[in-house]
């Protein structure tokens, strides 16, 4: 029993030893998105993120490791009677697209995530969960390039090209996790 007794004071005393200290963690920033629509017909939304607007942010950038989670949630209401495929873009500079042509023919654009697909008049509400089951490998790999670079970047939400639709998303939020060392 002494044995274990020194023993779990010695493992104390080096955690308490100057030097010893936690070099890592996560932090997580929120960007609170505007309501905005995606329609065939009258043209697309877009808003332009900013990190460098979040104080967490400003602590933590030159300390940036990795993106370990992130997220785009929000309500999708589909205004149509069809089934409607959304998809997530950006562009990697700040941008501001009327129409899906033009972000299509952006040499910066990157898919970010899905499509998922809302039936028609309905609402379908994109959780934690649900959004990470659409981001590519692209849209993870642009983000992180983005957090370690300028921070600036454009968010849109189209359907499919060709067809119609005309969608609305409200209570939209991007989350990212970011690993930081010190």
């Amino acid at each position: 029993m002494k044995r274990h007794v020194w023993m779990v004071l010695a493992l104390g005393l080096g955690l308490a030893a100057p030097g010893c200290i936690l070099t890592s963690g996560q932090v997580q920033i929120n960007f609170d998105l505007p309501n905005f629509s995606g329609n065939s017909l009258t043209g697309i939304d877009h808003t332009t993120i900013d990190l460098n607007s979040e104080k967490e942010y400003q602590d933590n950038k030159e300390k940036l490791k990795d993106l370990s989670d992130l997220a785009v949630l929000g309500k999708f209401t589909n205004n149509l009677t069809s089934p409607v495929n959304v998809e997530v873009w950006m562009t990697t500079t700040p941008s501001n697209h009327l129409d899906e042509t033009s972000l299509m023919q952006d040499p910066t654009k990157v898919k970010l995530w899905g499509p998922f697909q809302v039936a028609g008049s309905t609402t379908k509400t994109i959780d934690w969960n649900a959004s990470a089951q659409l981001f590519t490998t692209a849209g993870k790999a642009a983000l992180l390039t983005e957090a370690k670079g300028d921070g600036n970047f454009t968010l849109y939400a189209v359907g499919p090209a060709g067809q119609a639709y005309n969608f609305s998303v409200s209570n939209g939020a991007l989350v990212l996790v970011i690993d930081v060392g010190i």
